[in-house]
């Protein structure tokens, strides 16, 4: 009795997880497009180049990202002119401080493998990486944001679990703490104006997708 009352639950848990992990395909068409637009763009101008950019701004959830990123205390210590400032920067510096490396992730082979549903409007497309002999070198998650408009936006890049949303929301602090909102805007300035971007220097520790409070 006790053995069938356990396979009943152990069935009941696994028609409920498949039920939660139902495919979207909406969402994985736009990410299959937005990569297809910038492998486009990043063969024929450069891995950041100004059209690589600008694919990525029309395409990323700028108002969402640029909520997560300037949080706690620096949003509470920016002064109105200040956070009109970082609104007209942020639409460029994001594009620019994604487009290095989502340009080289985009110049190989990538495959969308599945996607899931982790609450409504907040999409994962997984998806798989490979090198030019057709070995899987990593596993990309994108994340979706869908807008009560139907349109979905990209909101994040995981490489092997690495949020790039977090480095920079750990960036961002950094910045402030050590250069106060000033610095901030400074260092976004220099972002849009350099030509590439250096990858930021990854967590120590594994980073999941961010949930309550994020973007």
């Amino acid at each position: 009795m006790k053995q069938m009352m356990i396979a009943a639950v152990s069935a009941g848990l696994a028609l409920f997880a498949s039920a939660h992990a139902e495919r979207v395909p909406e969402s994985e068409a736009f990410i299959v497009a937005v990569v297809d637009e910038l492998k486009s763009a990043a063969d024929t101008y450069g891995d950041a180049s100004p059209e690589v950019r600008q694919v990525l701004e029309d395409n990323l959830a700028t108002e969402a990202i640029g909520r997560f990123l300037l949080a706690g205390d620096a949003a509470e210590s920016a002064t109105d002119e200040q956070r009109a400032r970082y609104d007209t920067l942020f639409p460029r510096f994001i594009a620019a401080a994604f487009a290095e490396e989502i340009g080289q992730l985009t110049s190989r082979r990538i495959d969308v493998t599945g996607s899931l549903e982790r609450r409504p409007g907040d999409i994962i497309v997984q998806s798989a990486l490979f090198d030019d002999e057709g070995v899987k070198r990593a596993n990309i998650d994108w994340r979706v944001r869908v807008l009560e408009t139907g349109e979905n936006k990209l909101i994040d890049v995981l490489v092997e679990r690495i949020s790039q949303l977090t480095i920079r929301r750990q960036t961002f602090s950094s910045v402030v703490d050590d250069e106060g909102v000033d610095g901030l805007l400074t260092y976004m300035e220099s972002t849009i104006g350099d030509a590439g971007v250096a990858s930021l220097e990854a967590p120590e520790a594994d980073e999941e997708p961010v949930t309550d409070g994020d973007a």
